[in-house]
């Protein structure tokens, strides 16, 4: 089937399609990175749209309109329901950011930041160095592909004649925020731990010996303590990486569920 041979109401429809996977590929992780060249992005989302569109039933997408405001009052949600899919995968890669930020601020690298490739914002170089090993977990676990299929099985679970954003939409997705903060305190815990032991030790010290100078002893220390404690929690942050992308589809298939 040529999009050529399409009528009116079927190019519609493939628009539907089109702006729901778009929206999708702007927050998605890696493929939505500012650094993925965006013809590259409207490529991929065009190529998916077009595999996708032959299996949308007609009754899984929005009505022909019947004017331009309907059609932008159906586009809007389709843009909705993509933005939402791509957000809660992203959440992922939020949570290693601030747990590298927490463990920066704890070993005295708070004011020392670089710059993120995929969202060019500043962060530190703890959560920027985890932030790769994310990326690389995240495509080793094949978790890209479970993004792609959640949005191809959107076109099957969520009926837009019926999407009315009720109350439980953003409190679930509020749910599924908190919880990214919990998966952060868990990846900078042990750090953190030692960290604190450290300072309480160099405290005592500094009671005991007051003619040592703590701070110039006690900076060095915390880096070197601090960044072994990151090559030797490596293998625990994988883990706990990799529970996180195994909860992935149930979160995916819990938001789609809310519209």
């Amino acid at each position: 089937m040529g999009l050529v041979e399409l009528n009116p109401a079927e190019i519609e429809t493939f628009l539907y399609v089109l702006f729901r996977v778009g929206a999708m590929f702007l927050f998605v992780p890696i493929l939505g990175s500012r650094q993925v060249p965006l013809q590259m992005r409207i490529g991929l989302a065009l190529m998916m749209s077009i595999s996708i569109f032959p299996m949308v039933r007609p009754q899984t997408l929005p009505p022909v309109s019947r004017g331009m405001f309907e059609l932008v009052v159906y586009l809007f949600s389709e843009v909705t329901i993509g933005f939402a899919i791509g957000y809660a995968s992203r959440l992922i890669f939020t949570a290693v950011q601030v747990a590298g930020t927490l463990v920066d601020f704890q070993m005295g690298f708070g004011v020392v930041n670089v710059i993120d490739p995929q969202t060019e914002s500043n962060v530190s170089i703890t959560a920027q160095f985890q932030n790769v090993l994310t990326i690389l977990v995240f495509l080793a676990a094949d978790a890209h592909h479970i993004v792609i299929q959640a949005v191809s099985q959107s076109f099957h679970l969520i009926d837009p004649r019926h999407v009315d954003f009720s109350t439980y939409t953003p409190e679930f997705i509020l749910q599924i925020f908190a919880s990214m903060f919990v998966v952060a305190i868990k990846i900078a815990a042990p750090i953190m731990a030692i960290l604190f032991l450290i300072g309480v030790g160099l405290g005592l010290v500094a009671r005991t010996v007051p003619q040592m100078n703590v701070f110039i002893v006690g900076f060095p220390l915390q880096i070197g303590v601090g960044l072994l404690m990151v090559g030797l929690s490596m293998t625990f942050f994988i883990i706990v990486l990799q529970d996180q992308i195994n909860l992935l589809p149930d979160q995916l298939m819990g938001l789609m569920q809310t519209f």
